[in-house]
């Protein structure tokens, strides 16, 4: 009887240590992927926050070219009989225009 006594109690501690290992697997388990799934949303917010700046940046600088643009194209229609003004300002619309495309690229 005693024999018996002791395989129970060896079987016990078998259960426990697997226990204990399935909980360590199982805690490691959730930290990694835990770790993996702030990580994804870290950069999912970080790259967010840079396309609204960018964006909201992009929009500024188009739409003030854009006011600039139609101001020098006003003062070209008001100054249509000075022909040396109206180079200048032909000029200065072509700059605009060549740096606007570089920024859209």
């Amino acid at each position: 009887m005693e024999k018996i006594a002791l395989d129970n109690v060896e079987s016990d501690s078998d259960d426990g240590s697997v226990s204990k290992l399935t909980w360590n697997k199982l805690q490691n388990a959730c930290h990694s992927q835990g770790y993996r799934e702030g990580l994804i949303e870290g950069k999912e917010r970080k790259l967010q926050e840079g396309f609204d700046q960018g964006y909201l940046s992009g929009f500024k600088q188009s739409q003030n070219s854009a006011e600039m643009e139609g101001f020098l194209s006003a003062v070209m229609l008001h100054n249509s009989h000075s022909l040396q003004i109206n180079e200048k300002l032909k000029t200065v619309l072509a700059g605009m225009q060549a740096n606007l495309g570089q920024i859209k690229k």
